[in-house]
């Protein structure tokens, strides 16, 4: 991932990997969302097991099973399916990133910017991949050309993924800070 530019945002986001484990680690249902707007920034940074996206969360094994990864990817990566910010805000995306355990420690980044391209690298720190608990971080960067119109973002990640029945969200932006758990029936957070 690449750094992101500003104090507030940098620093509400360097801790986003340890927020699961403060929530009390890797649940099955919920996931864990941080929004932070500065200037016309907005980073989004969601974590997730696995099995909220996929009902699984060791490298896939069937073809069903590499289809539903791919499917899952496909989705995550469209991000007005996952998101509705208000129109007035001009937000464009400018960068999407996933990390997970798939296809043998691979991990995808589809860069936007003026021409779109994707590139794969190979990933071996010495961790297996196929034990234990599999989680999926994604990350999506915008552009807003009118921030101060970011007054809300609509999660649907529950609606997209059924078995995500729980968003623990926070965000940090020029109004504060703040916190929130999200549903598919309470699914709009306050920026």
């Amino acid at each position: 991932m690449q750094p992101m530019k500003g104090v507030i945002a940098a620093s509400f986001l360097l801790g986003f990997a340890s927020l699961a484990q403060a929530h009390g680690a890797h649940e099955h249902g919920v996931a864990d969302l941080r929004v932070a707007v500065e200037g016309g920034e907005l980073s989004i940074e969601l974590s997730t097991p696995l099995d909220n996206l996929v009902g699984f969360e060791h490298a896939p094994r069937t073809d069903a099973q590499r289809k539903a990864v791919a499917e899952a990817e496909a989705r995550l990566r469209d991000f007005s399916a996952l998101f509705v910010l208000p129109a007035a805000a001009r937000c464009e995306v400018k960068d999407i990133e996933l990390e997970s355990p798939w296809h043998e420690a691979e991990h995808d980044h589809d860069h936007k910017h003026e021409q779109a391209h994707a590139h794969d690298h190979k990933h071996d720190d010495g961790h297996e991949h196929d034990a234990g608990h599999g989680d999926l971080h994604a990350h999506y960067e915008l552009s807003c050309a009118v921030p101060q119109a970011l007054n809300e973002v609509q999660v649907r990640l529950g609606e997209v993924f059924p078995r995500m029945t729980r968003v623990r969200a926070e965000t940090a932006t020029p109004n504060g800070q703040n916190a929130a758990t999200l549903d598919k029936t309470r699914n709009r957070l306050p920026l």
